[in-house]
């Protein structure tokens, strides 16, 4: 029997890599509930990717209209899936890499990067993109309903 709650304690500040020379929305570091069910998790896709690939520029321009950038899953989310293990990540996002697009950092050289989460060697992966490269229908972002 899988486990799909995720528990995050929101009150921690989260650690970023030392490569990270500024956060892009502190606000939001820690938005999002305490604990909520994975398999209830939005897996949006924006429209561009959902007929071909869009640049992850564009994807986060969108996002930052209204409030939807504060509806992303972000690191703090993504760590907590990944201590979730394999099995449950298998069961809800096969073949995928999954976006935390609640943490868009600036890279020292000036570059924005997203984490995700991917299945690599029988483990979840967590990464960092960057937001010049192309997103496909295998690389949505995780939102709460």
């Amino acid at each position: 029997v899988l486990d799909f709650i995720v528990r995050v304690d929101r009150s921690v500040k989260l650690t970023y890599p030392d490569w990270v020379n500024k956060v892009m929305h502190p606000e939001i570091e820690l938005a999002g509930p305490a604990e909520y069910d994975l398999s209830k998790v939005d897996q949006w896709l924006h429209d561009d990717q959902k007929r071909g690939s869009v640049v992850g520029n564009t994807i986060y321009k969108n996002l930052q209209k209204g409030d939807a950038l504060a509806t992303c899953l972000n690191l703090q989310d993504g760590l907590a899936i990944q201590a979730k293990g394999i099995a449950v990540f298998r069961k809800l996002f096969a073949g995928k890499a999954v976006f935390l697009w609640g943490s868009v950092v600036r890279h020292g050289n000036q570059n924005l990067f997203v984490p995700y989460l991917v299945e690599g060697d029988g483990l979840v992966i967590l990464f960092w993109r960057y937001l010049g490269r192309h997103w496909v229908s295998r690389s949505p972002a995780l939102r709460f309903a």
